[in-house]
């Protein structure tokens, strides 16, 4: 299900300059530390999480969470909702929102997950890093988990794969 608000083509509107570059850094193709490195860094040179437009996405967020229209579904430590599916529109990045406290479901990620977290309440870590660029490369497995606090955390997934409670394995 996809957020129906009609404050979602405004958040996608922000996230425009956003897509393009992560689309262009081709984050299904960084798959050594390096390159997940480089890829952090040239997304926070470019977009640093205390910059006007990110902050303007992160006030757009929490706008969203508290009006009802962003984070619908789920349980109250993790609320969650798909944004914009992988489009033309989207660069073929799909845009999910999700607020955490605590655990979420293990997944995988065939084409890698470009993250930008935002500190909601105490002082939070996701996946034991702070708020801000977090990149997992293609062919990753996690349980995302926000600790010492809460997070609303916005993924891209290109072409929007993702792989649901994969074996343990994988």
């Amino acid at each position: 299900m996809i957020a129906a608000a009609a404050d979602v083509p405004s958040l996608i509107e922000l996230l425009a300059p956003l897509l393009a570059k992560v689309a262009a850094l081709r984050p299904e193709s960084r798959d050594d530390d390096a390159a997940i490195a480089d890829l952090e860094a040239e997304l926070a040179d470019a977009f640093p999480i205390d910059g006007e437009l990110v902050q303007a996405i992160g006030a757009s967020l929490e706008r969203g969470v508290a009006e009802g229209w962003l984070c619908d579904r789920g349980e109250p430590d993790a609320r969650f909702s798909r944004v914009a599916r992988a489009s033309a529109a989207t660069h073929d990045l799909s845009i999910d929102v999700v607020r955490l406290a605590g655990a979420a479901l293990r997944h995988r990620h065939p084409r890698g997950e470009v993250t930008l977290g935002f500190a909601v309440e105490g002082e939070p870590r996701f996946c034991g890093r702070v708020a801000g660029w977090i990149f997992a490369g293609p062919g990753s497995t996690h349980v995302p988990e926000v600790n010492a606090g809460r997070m609303n955390l916005i993924y891209f997934l290109p072409g929007g794969a993702v792989e649901w409670n994969p074996p343990a394995d994988a």
